[in-house]
């Protein structure tokens, strides 16, 4: 089945119930270590649609193609004429295609609460300073840069707090049905994913909706996580300061987060079951993490079911220290975007 054939499927049941398990899982998390002074790793993140689940120990060429993926679709076509550019623009869309396959490649840099993303196929890289409040834009392969001061916010509108946003401005529905809850955890044990030590956990949540009236409808929904966590601590960045415009957007918090996956009006009676023992050390770095979502939901055309995963894959992990600071900088010869 096509995925967004799927999502649109889903939308009405599946869809919030993500929002509910992520804040379920926030809720549960528990603090975060603090990080080591610098750390540098490289980063491939994508797509898996179909066939076999990807296993750790794949990082070197995965990264590399997704790099090679990100240059063809950065470098501008060589067709010329009328028919040229409709050849170029079926290169771009292959290209693309190409991409959403092999993910992107990035590399990221942590220093003193200062934080840099280079995109390899791109030539550019993002320089963040919180403390100095700001952004700095390099283009690498121009040799320019672009610094954005993030102590003046821009206007923006408040959106409604997500229990009211969700009504749609429509009347409640009443409406009635079993909601079982589920979590489980376990342990896979020690595994050296490139060259690294790590240990690795799987996690599963599952929410299925049962004989359902009114505004609540049937289906079932389940999120999966496989990840192998190294000893490194997750870099942490700066926070945000007043004024910068991730501190201007609104926190919203839910009083009831699992009532986030229910339609208006729908209040079913709710149980929650949790299985194994061992979760994730907080505040650690995973270097491999496979999330899988999947579900079923009724439509018009009958049943239908489906899923995908997220891979994030980490490698090549260097401490970073004093010297370092230069990476933080705008590089000598660089000159002002015009």
């Amino acid at each position: 089945m096509k995925l967004h054939t799927f999502s649109k499927a889903l939308n009405s049941f599946a869809g919030p119930m993500l929002a509910g398990a992520l804040a379920l899982n926030s809720l549960a998390a528990a603090p975060a270590l603090a990080a080591q002074t610098g750390l540098a790793y490289d980063e491939v993140t994508k797509i898996v649609i179909g066939g076999p689940q990807p296993q750790p120990g794949t990082f070197a060429a995965d990264f590399q193609a997704a790099v090679d993926a990100q240059k063809s679709l950065a470098t501008p076509g060589s067709h010329r004429g009328l028919f040229g550019n409709i050849m170029n623009s079926m290169d771009m869309a292959k290209n693309a295609m190409s991409m959403l396959k092999t993910g992107t490649a990035t590399t990221h840099y942590y220093l003193g609460g200062w934080e840099r993303s280079d995109d390899a196929g791109a030539q550019t890289a993002t320089i963040s300073k919180f403390d100095r409040h700001q952004m700095i834009y390099l283009n690498l392969a121009k040799k320019t840069y672009r610094v954005v001061d993030t102590s003046v916010a821009p206007a923006m509108e408040t959106p409604p707090p997500m229990e009211r946003a969700r009504g749609g401005g429509q009347p409640s529905q009443p409406g009635s049905g079993k909601l079982d809850i589920s979590v489980s955890s376990n342990v896979l044990g020690p595994l050296v994913v490139e060259n690294t030590p790590t240990t690795g956990y799987s996690t599963t949540f599952n929410l299925t909706m049962s004989q359902s009236t009114g505004s609540c409808s049937d289906g079932s929904f389940k999120t999966a996580m496989i990840e192998y966590v190294s000893r490194y601590l997750q870099p942490r960045v700066g926070s945000p300061r007043v004024g910068s415009p991730r501190a201007a957007m609104p926190r919203q918090r839910l009083s009831r987060p699992e009532l986030a996956a229910l339609r208006p009006g729908c209040t079913p009676t709710m149980s929650m079951h949790a299985m194994g023992g061992a979760q994730p050390p907080a505040g650690r770095l995973a270097l491999w993490t496979l999330v899988t979502v999947s579900g079923s939901a009724p439509s018009a055309q009958g049943p239908m079911s489906g899923g995908f995963s997220t891979l994030i894959e980490r490698g090549n992990i260097r401490a970073l220290g004093p010297a370092d600071k230069s990476l933080f900088e705008i590089p000598a010869g660089f000159t002002p975007e015009q």
